[in-house]
């Protein structure tokens, strides 16, 4: 009798639970992430998806990975707002091959560095209301949110600038380009009408020529994952399959043996006070990021000597050299002037294998430790 009335008021619960997760789903605003194309929100750029299929532009969304990229008809354009997930090597190098054979890419992120071999200066005034120029001399008045500028090459195309730097470039790779500019929230429905965003996307926009199609790429914001695929199903349907799996947790809790006494292990509770460090340190050599390492740690030695010494940390590592030739003792400069020597070719080189990643990494190890210890 008392099995029978523990049944009774599992159900019960388990009915209730799966009334209340209805209503509380029911009838609330679809949450929507930033910079989607489907997105009607403040953040998202279904706006401007939208304008472009009433312009005959015909976008499409592109949800798969970059290697299944289509090859025919070219000329197509690939919009990459704001990606959220990470970009692999093996990804980026699929990209490129993509833009060589006659396509375009058309990255816009606040910080655009560690994609497609991009860098930037920073320490620009503070963000704001400023006036840019295009690459036909025509201003327009826009809103900039950050306090860096994009590092061109002798090869790009500056695409959008003001007085403080460049916003826009664009960079050729084989038969196709790709265009990086910065302030990704200009394509937003909250955005996009404000100052001259829109005139701005448009003169970027029109400096190539007809494209076949556009594309936005869905992919990097994480949407060809198993939850895209569960919005398809009635939400009474999803809660009533979670209600189900919960059930058969529990029944076979019930039903279960346990022997002994559980602990808890040592590695599951102790946490080590560098976790971030080698978290951030796999996340680089898994995606082969060996360039954008040694950036890191070059700006960080920069920092660490302007704040020992006073040397800018825009200076050359000539410059360098020079004054750390006043400040050191001679036993002392020899070592600096071997180590400068050193990883000053790494400002012209875009491609790190993984043992000269090392090798850098060694001697940046060096300079670290001396300039914290001296």
């Amino acid at each position: 009798m008392a099995t029978k009335k523990t049944w009774v008021w599992i159900t019960v619960i388990f009915a209730l639970l799966a009334v209340i997760l209805y209503w509380l789903s029911h009838g609330r605003p679809e949450p929507y992430p930033p910079y989607l194309s489907e997105s009607p929100s403040q953040t998202g750029v279904k706006a401007f998806y939208t304008l472009l299929d009433e312009q005959g532009g015909e976008p499409l969304r592109w949800d798969s990975e970059p290697e299944r990229l289509p090859e025919e008809n070219r000329n197509k354009l690939l919009l990459m707002i704001e990606p959220f997930s990470t970009v692999s090597g093996a990804e980026m190098r699929q990209y490129q091959d993509w833009m060589e054979k006659g396509n375009r890419i058309w990255l816009m992120k606040n910080n655009p560095v560690g994609y497609f071999d991009t860098q930037v200066d920073y320490g620009v005034l503070p963000a704001g209301e400023t006036t840019v120029e295009d690459e036909n001399g025509r201003t327009y008045t826009v809103e900039i949110q950050q306090e860096h500028r994009l590092k061109t090459k002798e090869s790009d195309e500056v695409l959008l600038s003001d007085d403080q730097g460049v916003l826009a470039f664009k960079r050729s790779y084989g038969e196709g380009a790709l265009i990086v500019g910065m302030n990704p929230d200009w394509f937003t429905n909250g955005w996009m009408t404000d100052h001259e965003h829109y005139e701005v996307i448009t003169s970027i926009l029109e400096s190539g020529s007809g494209y076949s199609s556009i594309w936005f790429d869905e992919y990097i914001h994480g949407q060809d994952g198993f939850l895209s695929g569960v919005d398809v199903y009635p939400k009474w349907l999803v809660v009533f399959v979670l209600q189900l799996a919960l059930f058969v947790l529990f029944l076979l809790w019930m039903q279960g043996k346990r022997f002994g006494p559980s602990f808890m292990p040592r590695e599951a509770v102790v946490r080590f006070g560098d976790e971030r460090l080698r978290a951030l340190a796999a996340w680089y050599r898994k995606g082969e990021f060996y360039r954008e390492s040694l950036a890191v740690q070059e700006s960080y030695i920069r920092q660490l000597l302007q704040e020992r010494f006073g040397v800018s940390s825009q200076a050359s590592w000539q410059d360098i050299r020079r004054t750390l030739s006043y400040r050191l003792s001679d036993e002392d400069y020899q070592d600096w002037d071997k180590w400068t020597r050193t990883v000053e070719p790494l400002e012209n080189v875009t491609d790190v294998d993984k043992k000269t990643f090392v090798d850098w990494s060694h001697t940046f190890d060096q300079m670290r430790k001396e300039v914290q210890g001296s």
